[in-house]
């Protein structure tokens, strides 16, 4: 019912690739490796209403004003994407996990302000796609228990209690 893509090939399948790949990634810092391989070859993609990750250009936009407006954040997160609430999510640029930013919290102050989700960015995409898959199937039904059990299992398969991690809730 809920299958997670275990490969990256699988969740790159889902992607839309650039028209032209991004040969040079010296505007980025060093993030993690599937993340710039995305960057470099794939265009921004609306997972879900709640998950919107940015393209190369957008990336550097976003991080740009991160840089001039929260130094002191930009030195440790890149910024990668924004829900259509407003709220952003992040990568840590050493651990390469991904991170949530509530913006009812109102500007950014320092790091204990985000929820780290301790997973990476190919995790992050595999639990973009089964809550995809979850917001399809709301919209053609109301799901059961055992669906929704078996969704949760699904999403903590990637990460423990990741599913309880997740800020916006569904059931």
């Amino acid at each position: 019912m809920f299958k997670i893509m275990k490969s990256e090939q699988e969740v790159l399948s889902h992607l839309s690739k650039r028209t032209s790949e991004i040969m040079n990634l010296s505007k980025l810092p060093n993030l993690d490796n599937f993340y710039l391989a995305f960057l470099a070859k794939y265009e921004g993609i609306v997972i879900t209403p709640d998950i919107d990750i940015f393209g190369y250009e957008n990336a550097l936009k976003e991080n740009k004003y991160l840089a001039v407006n929260y130094s002191d954040i930009s030195k440790t997160l890149w910024i990668i994407g924004r829900t259509g609430q407003g709220d952003e999510w992040f990568m840590n640029k050493d651990a390469g996990n991904v991170l949530f930013y509530d913006h009812n919290q109102g500007e950014y102050s320092n790091n204990e302000q985000f929820i780290d989700f301790s997973i990476s960015f190919l995790e992050f995409l595999q639990m973009s796609f089964l809550y995809q898959d979850l917001e399809n199937l709301l919209d053609r039904k109301r799901v059961s228990e055992s669906e929704i059990s078996a969704f949760i299992r699904a999403v903590d398969s990637i990460h423990l209690d990741l599913y309880e991690l997740y800020p916006f809730k569904y059931f």
